[in-house]
Parts: C-alpha cells; structure tokens; sequence
C-alpha cells in the first residue's frame, strides 16, 4: 500500500426499466503486491459532484488507514455484531477477583444482539447515519412485547397477548448498539460513531420508573401463599424484603457465608453485580429462618443455602398469583427494602452501602414514596400550616 494512489470519478451504465441509466461512482486506484487495484464505492446521490467528493473522502481514508479502510467499507453490520459476540460477549473471566472481560449478562445480551442484527442486517456500517439509529428508535418503540408465546410461535398455557415496549428496554438495545459501533472505531472500521453525529438517543430522564413497594398486608399474603411445592420461597423472600440483596445473590449465598453467632451475612465479590464484598446484618425472623434451614441441611458449609442452582421465576410466578399479586416483581423486593429503610430514618449514604451501590443516584432510583411516607408528609405539612394560622390568629388578637 506504499505506491501511488489516485482517486477518480468514473461513470458506469445500466439497464433499468428497459431504459439506460448513467450513475456516477468513486474510484480510487492504489498497489498492493506490485499489483494495481481499484476500490469503488457508490455515493448515495447519483450525481457528479457527490462521486467527486467520496473519492476525496475514500482516498483520505486509504491514506490515514490503509487496507483497513476497505475492509470497512465493505463490512456490513452482520460482520460486526460477529466480531463483537466472538470477541467480547463472552463468559466472565477474572483476575485478583476483579472482571477483566466478558459479561455475566452474557445471554439477555445475546438476545438483544439477535434483534439489531436482524434490523440492521446486511446494511453497510459506514452507511448507517444517526437518522437510521433514531428511526430503529421509533420502530422498536411502537414494536409490541408479545407475552405466551414459546420459542416455536405457539400458545403457552395462561395468558396471551401484547403489552407496550418500555422506553428502558429500548434503551438497552440502544446502549448495546452504541458499544458495538465503539469496537467498530477502537478497531478503525468507522471514525466515528454514529451515535456521536446528532441529539442523544438515550435519555434516561423519559424512562418511567418502577414504583411498586411491598405493603405489610401484601407481604402477610405473599408468604402466606409460600405453600406446598413453594414452602421453600418464604425463606427467599424473608430474605430479600430483610436484607435488600440481589435474587442472584441471594441464590449463591452459601452457608460459610452465614455467621449465626453475629448475625452476619457475607455477600461474596464474586457474587455481587459491583464486585465488592459487603456484609450484610440478619434481622431476628431471618436469623431465625435460616437457623430453621441449617438445622434441616446436611450442613455443610460448601453448600448453598436454599439450594437453588437455576431459578425460582414459575414458583414466584405461582406465588404471587395467588397472592393477588400479579404486578410483583422478584426485584421490587429489594425496593421495598430499601424504601423501609428511608422510613426508619436511615440515611441514604447507609442505605446505598446496605445495597451495595457504588453511586448515590443509584440508590436515590431504589427509594420510593409509598402511601405511608406520603401521609407522613402531609401530616408533618398540616402541623406546619396549623402552626402559621395559630401565629395569625395570635397578631389578630
């Protein structure tokens, strides 16, 4: 690539609707191997004047990045989302117990990596402008969420039907999608990202937050429908409602974990979503249940606490049903703890190091006003007014 390059504009013909149609290319001739080669490229207007300044682009780009240039060129967005699922979506691997790559998220990101590569498909990287982006935007948006339905299109047993798409859930596609195009410039594929050319498509500000806590009535049917073949999820949510961990942690908990004498619970590194170890304290009726637990087990400390290795999601589905609770999500408990929390007057610094958060904003989304704390506000608000109109009356006087 060390010989002379040129650019040029040349104009090819051909037959369409039984009539011949000039259109105007760029072409930039360059050496590679003592031979001469051609690279060509379309503009997007078929005109004279937009050939005549890709070639200056595509011979600026062959000067600044030499083969490379061509290849992106031609890679299509398919290549890319190939080259990043083999490179980067990959299983966790750790050194001095800090990540050092892949994702533990690995497969719900695999599933959104099949949705852009369906979309974008065979679409040319280079050629995909930030209006393409905000246009995926809006098609996923108005795209419903199918529910019932099997991996094969059929019916599954229960309910069937369509919900809208969150504005969160686009924006995990769209933040995947982002991080792809950044592989695609740290490789020199692209210049720039795309994301880059125009108004920010990720606004969390429009996300709708989730604002479902868990009433003490609730929380009395929800373990009290822990019956039967899930008996076992009453120990499970006693612990998430107590403590605030993650159900991932909660599952990985084993009983070396648990220090009975101090009532302490060690949420390993390896099991948190911010790789820091915590501590956790065990409330009287946990302390109780997982004593109950231990009592039960083979007690072995290698052992996991409630012997879960997969998930719990049909039993809590099951659970709630019958509970009249259908809009409970396993991750609102970690939310009703912490918003409990804030009621006992508990600082928010404290209760982010509770959660394990390394960022206040963080814990400010997982504090929510329920009806008792809004009630609270009025009341305190009341005695402020009370107080006013007693100094009114007094002057009056």
């Amino acid at each position: 690539m060390a010989r002379h390059k040129t650019g040029a504009v040349i104009q090819k013909w051909r037959v369409k609707n039984g009539k011949r149609v000039r259109e105007w290319h760029a072409c930039v001739s360059y050496w590679e191997k003592d031979k001469r080669r051609q690279w060509i490229q379309k503009p997007k207007d078929n005109t004279k004047t937009a050939a005549r300044e890709l070639a200056k682009q595509m011979l600026a780009e062959l000067e600044g990045q030499g083969k490379k240039a061509i290849d992106a060129a031609n890679m299509t967005f398919a290549q890319l989302a190939d080259f990043y699922e083999q490179t980067y979506l990959i299983d966790p691997e750790y050194v001095d117990g800090r990540k050092v790559a892949g994702y533990r998220g690995k497969y719900v990101l695999g599933i959104i990596l099949k949705t852009l590569k369906s979309y974008f498909r065979n679409d040319r990287i280079k050629e995909i402008t930030h209006g393409d982006l905000k246009k995926f935007k809006a098609v996923r948006l108005k795209t419903p969420v199918v529910f019932g339905k099997n991996t094969r299109g059929t019916d599954k047993p229960g309910n069937v039907g369509q919900r809208q798409r969150s504005i969160a859930t686009v924006h995990k596609e769209l933040s995947l999608l982002r991080r792809i195009f950044n592989v695609a410039v740290s490789n020199g594929w692209l210049i720039k990202n795309p994301f880059e050319m125009g108004d920010s498509l990720i606004t969390p500000g429009d996300e709708k937050p989730r604002e479902r806590i868990l009433t003490r009535d609730e929380e009395e049917r929800l373990l009290a429908a822990c019956t039967g073949w899930n008996a076992h999820l009453r120990s499970i949510i006693i612990c998430a409602l107590d403590t605030g961990m993650r159900r991932g942690e909660i599952f990985k908990l084993k009983w070396a974990d648990i220090d009975f004498e101090n009532r302490i619970i060690s949420v390993q590194a390896f099991n948190t979503k911010t790789l820091r170890e915590r501590q956790v304290a065990m409330t009287s009726r946990l302390s109780q249940e997982l004593f109950t637990l231990w009592q039960n087990s083979r007690r072995n400390p290698d052992n996991l606490v409630f012997g879960i290795t997969t998930s719990s999601k049909k039993g809590f589905a099951k659970v709630r049903e019958q509970s009249g609770l259908p809009d409970l999500r396993f991750h609102d408990l970690r939310h009703t703890h912490a918003t409990r929390l804030v009621s006992a007057h508990i600082p928010l610094s404290e209760v982010g190091r509770v959660l394990g958060h390394t960022q206040a904003n963080t814990t400010y989304r997982y504090v929510n006003a329920n009806m008792e704390t809004a009630k609270r506000a009025a009341a305190a608000l009341d005695e402020f007014n009370k107080s006013g109109d007693e100094n009114k009356r007094a002057v009056i006087h």
